[in-house]
């Protein structure tokens, strides 16, 4: 026996959290969450910050690079003719009684060149531009990407309201079928008492304009649908019988845990990743007043050939005609350390020090009212669901007397006891009602998406 009630215990702690569960992943109907997707995929704005995310993403990878040792390869032939003179110190020679390399001496020369190199240049220490800018990227790239989860949010919720939209039509479709067919056999019953002269035409003209009424609803109500169906048409990129094939229950969203702040809010986690960004650019602005330390090395050949000098109008042999057959060098070898320091910039380092310094302010300030005015909507948003919450339930209500009021008007019309007047004004007052209730209902899954939105956890509650 103890066994027996020991399993129902077990069974219906199993169902209860089994339960949960089940109410847990129906908040968003998972047909939706396919279609919001979808709408991610092909909204064209994400497009956009999407790429701008994975572009400064390459630029950090550029800034990067830096770092990384830089080989050039050169090669290069050309022709040179020169002309010139040259002037070098008097040596006498007294058994000759002869100066050589007296006064200016003029010369023309010719030749061909080759050159072939390569060389490699390294950052050794940059003052810590390097790092410090690709983090400022980074955190630059992650604060485009949160904004792209605050686009992502609005678009979600534009796709459920349009939905639910949607299914309150239906709602009201099935309302309007259901007063058609009760005033429809009740113009049955008119048609046959006017018959056997027991009804004047009066009453069948008033259901007939009953029913023209809600003739007229349902042209606006297949106008109202066509409109819907088209936007999320645009915004999703679905067919028109795809949406058409989603169908549920147009229920109130009952949240289990209501949100406390909006430290999730997507707008904030931007805010901080901007500020983290600004903290490594003023990082490396304080690094640019420090020298860049650098290694280089080199190898190349070099062949001076088919040279021609000539050297006019000597003493004694005239002129003077030189040549060489080449000059090379191979390979000449170099490496070494190099420091490029920018002492004095005119007051630009400073400058760019003081701008990063009033962004990071502007920031702050940005984040800090951000978070006051994202609290008061918070606050407003909890307001506003407990309100629609309060409302569901007189509304549940008014749902039951405006049932009965309308079966017992019918019993008293068909007993005679009221007119066909009375009969529709409760009929109307019924439709009224009901339509007032899936609008309330509605308004309340309005005001829990728009309570998961300013607390940032919609995007969790549609993608879990």
């Amino acid at each position: 026996m103890m066994n027996k009630r020991w399993s129902y215990a077990m069974l219906g702690i199993f169902c209860l959290f089994a339960g949960e569960n089940l109410y847990a992943q129906t908040i968003i109907e998972p047909q939706l969450k396919t279609v919001i997707q979808n709408a991610f995929q092909a909204n064209k704005d994400l497009k956009v910050k999407s790429m701008d995310a994975n572009k400064t993403l390459l630029e950090a990878d550029e800034v990067r690079a830096k770092k990384l040792p830089h080989v050039a390869a050169t090669g290069l032939y050309g022709y040179t003719h020169n002309n010139g003179s040259l002037d070098l110190p008097t040596l006498n020679l007294p058994a000759l009684n002869l100066g050589l390399f007296e006064g200016a001496t003029d010369f023309t020369m010719t030749s061909q060149i080759a050159y072939a190199g390569i060389s490699v240049r390294q950052v050794i220490f940059s003052g810590l531009q390097i790092p410090n800018g690709q983090r400022a990227l980074q955190e630059k790239s992650k604060a485009q990407g949160y904004l792209m989860d605050a686009s992502r949010e609005s678009i979600a919720k534009d796709i459920l309201a349009s939905f639910d939209q949607l299914m309150l039509l239906d709602e009201v479709e099935k309302l309007i079928v259901d007063s058609e067919k009760r005033l429809k056999k009740e113009q049955e019953k008119v048609n046959k008492a006017i018959a056997n002269g027991l009804a004047i035409p009066y009453d069948r003209d008033k259901l007939k304009l009953a029913l023209l009424e809600l003739e007229e609803k349902k042209v606006e109500l297949t106008g109202n649908r066509e409109l819907l169906q088209k936007k999320i048409q645009q915004e999703a990129g679905l067919a028109v019988a795809d949406i058409q094939a989603i169908v549920y229950q147009l229920s109130p969203i009952m949240l289990e845990e209501m949100p406390t702040d909006v430290q999730e809010r997507s707008e904030l986690k931007a805010l901080d990743a901007s500020a983290k960004a600004m903290e490594y650019l003023y990082k490396k602005e304080k690094g640019a007043g420090l020298p860049t330390v650098f290694a280089f090395g080199s190898a190349n050949y070099l062949n001076i050939f088919d040279s021609n000098i000539k050297i006019k109008d000597k003493p004694v042999v005239g002129d003077i005609n030189l040549s060489t057959n080449h000059l090379k060098g191979r390979p000449n070898l170099m490496v070494g350390l190099g420091v490029k320091w920018d002492i004095f910039t005119g007051g630009e380092h400073k400058s760019k020090i003081k701008q990063v310094q009033l962004d990071q302010a502007i920031n702050e300030t940005k984040r800090a009212d951000a978070e006051e005015k994202l609290t008061l909507l918070l606050d407003k948003n909890k307001l506003s669901y407990n309100t629609s919450n309060q409302k569901l339930r007189v509304g549940e209500q008014q749902v039951k007397v405006a049932e009965n009021n309308l079966k017992m008007a019918s019993r008293q019309y068909e007993a005679e006891l009221i007119d066909v007047t009375e009969l529709l004004a409760t009929e109307n007052d019924w439709y009224k009602v009901n339509l007032a209730y899936y609008s309330s209902v509605l308004q309340q899954r309005l005001s829990a998406v728009e309570l998961l939105h300013s607390s940032g956890k919609l995007l969790d509650t549609i993608l879990e």
